[in-house]
């Protein structure tokens, strides 16, 4: 995390294989989920988590959002911007 001019920054980095731009906001729906090549057919989890941080983020005047790495390497960054 990080203190801004505005309030706080918070991000999220993993290295899986990131998503189309296209599908970047649709992360943050309810019962969500994806399934990459190779995965195994059941798929954990019910698609909340993000739909949840949205709405927590919401709540406290800020916002979240996704992108894919841009750091050359695959993944995707979810980053929270709170105010102070």
């Amino acid at each position: 995390s990080e203190k801004t001019d505005k309030g706080w920054r918070l991000t999220v980095t993993d290295e899986g294989p990131g998503l189309p731009p296209e599908q970047l906001e649709r992360v943050f729906g309810r019962f969500i989920r994806y399934r990459t090549a190779g995965e195994e057919p059941a798929i954990r989890g019910h698609g909340l988590g993000l739909a949840i941080c949205r709405g927590i983020a919401e709540v406290h005047g800020g916002t979240i959002r996704a992108e894919n790495r841009n750091d050359g390497r695959t993944g995707l960054r979810v980053i929270v911007e709170l105010p102070a």
